[in-house]
C-alpha cells in the first residue's frame, strides 16, 4: 500500500485477533489508509459487500 500509493487495502485470514484489529485502526489512524480485514468465512458466506460499504 506504502510503496504504490494506495488509499486501501485487504487483508484476509481464517480470523483476526484483537490485537491485529487494533494494528489495522492504529495504521488508519497514523497514515489515513484502510485496511479492510476479510475472512474466509465473510468471502465463503458472501458478506464482502457488508464490509466493502
Amino acid at each position: 500500500m506504502m510503496r504504490n500509493d494506495r488509499t486501501k487495502g485487504f487483508f484476509v485470514s481464517f480470523d483476526f485477533s484483537s490485537d491485529a484489529m487494533s494494528e489495522i485502526q492504529a495504521f488508519f489512524k497514523k497514515t489515513g489508509k484502510s485496511i479492510i480485514a476479510l475472512t474466509v468465512k465473510d468471502i465463503l458466506e458472501e458478506q464482502i459487500a457488508y464490509k466493502l460499504a
